[in-house]
């Protein structure tokens, strides 16, 4: 198991990049473990919304859960890595959402990295 920070053969990367509002979702129609969520704005962000990473339950919409939120305008965080890695095990019919509103436009990179186990 690679330490945290490096990049293992097995991690898998889905990524989006563009200008308008993030909405970004991985379901890998398998086990899989969240390893971590990297985000990049070329400016910080003006207006106050919340960066959110959630869990889309298999099991319905009463098992969703809130993995992590931040509002990216408080402390203007333009670089963003969110770690997860051991104890975030999914099962097969999970889904990850990202999700962010970029009511200023600005231009973003966003990458989930993942494992399937």
């Amino acid at each position: 198991m690679p330490e945290m920070g490096e990049v293992s053969q097995a991690d898998i990367y889905s990524a989006t990049t563009g200008s308008g509002d993030i909405a970004l979702t991985i379901a890998p129609n398998a086990p899989f473990r969240l390893i971590r969520v990297e985000l990049h704005y070329d400016t910080a962000q003006d207006k106050s919304h919340d960066f959110t990473v959630t869990l889309n339950a298999g099991d319905g919409s009463a098992y969703d859960v809130l993995l992590y939120t931040r509002d990216l305008s408080v402390g203007s965080v333009t670089d963003l890595v969110v770690p997860f890695g051991e104890g975030y095990e999914f099962e097969k019919d999970d889904e990850i959402d990202v999700a962010h509103t970029n009511e200023d436009t600005d231009t973003y990179g966003l990458r989930i990295v993942y494992e399937l186990i």
